[in-house]
C-alpha cells in the first residue's frame, strides 16, 4: 500500500516542503531502470515488492509511499537535453499532471563557485551560453522555475575568492543582466518563472527588491520592450529574505503596497529545513490566500534529507514535539560488518525500514572488497546509501506534517494574543501548548493582525516587535558546520556523486533543526 503524502498537503493547506532532491538519487534510479542488472540483486530488499523503482516517489503507484512535490538544481542536473530524460527520468517522465517540481537555476552553485563561470565575459555572447543552457533545461524541466540570480552573498569572503566579485553591486548588476536575457529569450508557457530576491542585510535586500521587480510589472516589461506574456509570474526569496523575519515580512508588504501578490501564485523560500518555519511559512500563506490571492502557495525546500544520508550515514531516528523542542533528529546509521545477512528488523520505521532488514543495509562484511576493490570500514554499498535517503526523505516530509497537524490543533483550541509574548504567564516563561513552542502560536496570531486590511500601520507593527520577530529568526553570523557534528564513512558515494549533494548548502543546519 502506497502511503500518500502529497494528499496530506494538499488537504491541509500548508505551506509545501519541497525535497532538494539530490543528483545521485535521481541517476541511480536512472540506471536502474535502464539497466535491471545495475543494481546486483542481491543488494534489493527482499520485502521491495516493486524493487528499486519504488523509491520513486513522485510516482503514485508502484511506489512505497507518494509525495509529488520536489525541488530539483540545474546547479548539479545532466542538462543536455538529448540526455536528460534518460539520465533522470524521475525528474522528466514523471507524471507532470500529479507531480510539481520547482527548477533551481543553480545560482547557489554559482556563488559557491561548484560551477565555473569566466566573469570577465559574463555579458559576452561566450559567457550568454550558459545563460541559454540552464534557460531551456528549466523550460524543458520544470513547473516553477528560479531567475537565474547571481546571489549577494558571492561578493563576500570567502566566496568572493572563488567568484572574483567583491562587491554586492556586483552581484546585483550580473543578476539584472540575467534577467533581461532570460525575459528576451524564454518561450511564454513552457515553465513560470519566481523572480528570485536575494540580498544580504536589510538595506540592500531593499534596494535588491526594488531593483528586480519591474521584471514582474507587465507594464514595466513593456517599456523594456518585451511583450506583457513574459512578465515573471512568482517570487523566490533568497539571502535574507529566508531567515530574518523582519525582513521576511517587510518584503511581503513590499509585494502588498505594490500590488505584486495578484497573480503571482507561488512564492518559494530557498534552504528552509525548520519545522518551525513550516508554521510561520503556512500562517503567512493562510492570510495572503485570505486578503490578497486565493490562489498563492508558499513552498520551502532543505536537503538535509540526501546531505545526511550520503555525506555522513545519518538515519532520521524519530521526532520532538516539546514546547522546549521541535525538532527531527537524525542518528548515525547501523553500520556493522558483523552484521551482514542479519535478518533483524530494522529501527527508525517507516515505509522504507519496515521492509528491510539490518543485513539489507549492512551488505559488507569483513571480507568482502567495495566497488573500489578494497577493504573500507563501512558495510554499506552504494545502494545502501540510496535507501537511507528514501527513508530520510519520508521522514522528514512526515515530521513537516505532523508539526502541522499538531500546530492546527493548538492554533484551533487556544486564544493567544501576540502582544502577551513578553508579559507573564501568557508569554515565553510559560508553556501554552505541550506539544508547540509558544512562538509559534504568537506568530500566528501576529500575521493574523498584521495582514489584516484594517491594520493602519503594519510596517510600524513589524518594528514595535522586532525583537519578538528577530527571536524566530535563524542564521546570522555564527554557524555550525554540518561537517563537524558527526564522523564520516570512508566509502560514501563517489566524489562526483557527493558533489551532487550541495554538501556547503548544509552548513549551519544543525542534525536535529
Amino acid at each position: 500500500m502506497t502511503i500518500n503524502l502529497t494528499k496530506n498537503a494538499v488537504n491541509g493547506n500548508w505551506a509545501k516542503y519541497l525535497p532538494a532532491i539530490s543528483g545521485f538519487y535521481t541517476v541511480q534510479l536512472g540506471k536502474d531502470l535502464a539497466d535491471p542488472n545495475f543494481i546486483p540483486p542481491e543488494q534489493i530488499p527482499a520485502g521491495f515488492e516493486h524493487g528499486i523503482q519504488g523509491l520513486d516517489f513522485l510516482k503514485t503507484e508502484n511506489t512505497y509511499f507518494n509525495y509529488g512535490f520536489g525541488l530539483f538544481s540545474a546547479g548539479h542536473a545532466e542538462r543536455r537535453l538529448d540526455k536528460c530524460d534518460d539520465k533522470e527520468p524521475m525528474i522528466h517522465k514523471r507524471d507532470r499532471s500529479k507531480t510539481v517540481i520547482v527548477g533551481d537555476s543553480g545560482g547557489f552553485q554559482i556563488a559557491t563557485g561548484v560551477i565555473k563561470i569566466d566573469w570577465a565575459n559574463a555579458k559576452k555572447p561566450e559567457g550568454e551560453k550558459f545563460l541559454e543552457e540552464i534557460l531551456r533545461y528549466l523550460e524543458h524541466t520544470a513547473d516553477w522555475s528560479m531567475t537565474l540570480d547571481v546571489p549577494g552573498f558571492a561578493g563576500d569572503a570567502p566566496y568572493s575568492a572563488k567568484t572574483g566579485l567583491t562587491r554586492f553591486e556586483d552581484t546585483l548588476d550580473l543578476t539584472v543582466h540575467n534577467l533581461h536575457y532570460f525575459m528576451k529569450h524564454r518561450i511564454p508557457g513552457k515553465t513560470k518563472f519566481l523572480n528570485v530576491l536575494s540580498g544580504s542585510t536589510p538595506t540592500n535586500a531593499k534596494d535588491w527588491y526594488d531593483t528586480v521587480k519591474h521584471f514582474s510589472v507587465p507594464s514595466s516589461v513593456a517599456e523594456m520592450g518585451y511583450s506583457t506574456d513574459r512578465t515573471l509570474e512568482g517570487w523566490a526569496f533568497a539571502g535574507i529574505n529566508t531567515k530574518h523575519m523582519p525582513t521576511v515580512l517587510n518584503r511581503i508588504l513590499d509585494l502588498i503596497d505594490d500590488n505584486l501578490l495578484a497573480g503571482k501564485d507561488w512564492i518559494h523560500v530557498l534552504g528552509v529545513g525548520r519545522l518551525d518555519w513550516s508554521c510561520y511559512l503556512t500562517s503567512i500563506k493562510r492570510q495572503l490566500q485570505k486578503h490578497h490571492n486565493p490562489n498563492i502557495d508558499i513552498s520551502f525546500d532543505a536537503a538535509s534529507p540526501f546531505v545526511a544520508a550520503g555525506g555522513y550515514g545519518l538515519l532520521y531516528s524519530h521526532n520532538h514535539f516539546t514546547p522546549q523542542k521541535l525538532t527531527y533528529s537524525m542518528s548515525k546509521g547501523i553500520d556493522d560488518k558483523n552484521l551482514k545477512n542479519s535478518k533483524m528488523a530494522m529501527p527508525f520505521q517507516g515505509p522504507i525500514m519496515e521492509r528491510m532488514t539490518v543485513g539489507d543495509l549492512c551488505m559488507l562484511g569483513n571480507t568482502d572488497p567495495n566497488k573500489n576493490g578494497k577493504i573500507g570500514k563501512t558495510s554499506w554499498t552504494t545502494n545502501s546509501y540510496l535507501l537511507a535517503m528514501a527513508h530520510n526523505v519520508y521522514n522528514h516530509v512526515q515530521a513537516v506534517q505532523e508539526t502541522l497537524r499538531i500546530a492546527d490543533l493548538e492554533y484551533a483550541r487556544t486564544q493567544v494574543d501576540y502582544r502577551d509574548w513578553m508579559h507573564g504567564n501568557k508569554g515565553a516563561s510559560s508553556n501554552i501548548s505541550e506539544f508547540l513552542p509558544n512562538k509559534i502560536l504568537f506568530f500566528n496570531n501576529f500575521v493574523e493582525v498584521l495582514f489584516d486590511p484594517a491594520t493602519k500601520d503594519p510596517r510600524q507593527m513589524i518594528e514595535d516587535n522586532v525583537a519578538f520577530l528577530t527571536s524566530i529568526s535563524f542564521g546570522g553570523t555564527k554557524t555550525t558546520n554540518f561537517s563537524n557534528l558527526f564522523d564520516t564513512s570512508d566509502e560514501p558515494p563517489s566524489e562526483d556523486d557527493l558533489a551532487s549533494l550541495d554538501n556547503e548548502k548544509m552548513a549551519g543546519l544543525e542534525s536535529d533543526v
